[in-house]
């Protein structure tokens, strides 16, 4: 069994501290993943009020979740489009080296 240091990290989600275990060195990362969080929830409570912690956190998951797949597609539009330009440059050097042999 291996023994892994662990650290507890406390955050504050819509104002209610939580303690977090976390891998040593990962306290900072935690606590900016919390922030994050926080941020949506707050954004949540200013519109919506205090609709109930479980409802709060689901939709932020949800707010998160939407972001992340946004960015998703747009770095997979950014790699087709980077892989359709390298296509297009290789096809006219082997245009280019077809119409030397010929």
């Amino acid at each position: 069994m291996t023994n892994i240091n662990r650290n507890v990290v406390e955050i504050k989600i819509n104002n209610q501290l939580y303690k977090i275990a976390c891998d040593e060195g990962k306290e900072d990362y935690i606590k900016n993943l919390s922030f994050m969080i926080n941020n949506e929830v707050e954004n949540l409570v200013s519109s919506l009020g205090q609709i109930g912690d479980a409802r709060l956190l689901l939709m932020t998951c949800l707010i998160i979740a939407d972001k992340l797949g946004a960015d998703n597609k747009d770095k997979e539009q950014e790699d087709y489009n980077s892989y359709t330009d390298v296509i297009k440059k290789i096809t006219q050097r082997i245009e280019y080296v077809a119409d030397k042999i010929v």
